[in-house]
């Protein structure tokens, strides 16, 4: 877990799914930006995972 990639991408999905379960309860907008969120940081991962340092 050096790359900087997986830390970001990590944190990324961890915040995204989170407002993914706020937004089922609660705001539409928080399920959005969670989604967005989630698939920016599964991009991150997926990225660092293809092409090592």
């Amino acid at each position: 877990m050096s790359d900087i990639r997986m830390v970001i991408g990590g944190l990324f999905l961890l915040y995204g799914v989170i407002l993914i379960v706020a937004g089922l309860v609660g705001s539409v907008i928080n399920l959005w930006t969670g989604l967005a969120m989630a698939v920016f940081g599964g991009a991150f991962v997926v990225w660092a995972r293809i092409k090592r340092v």
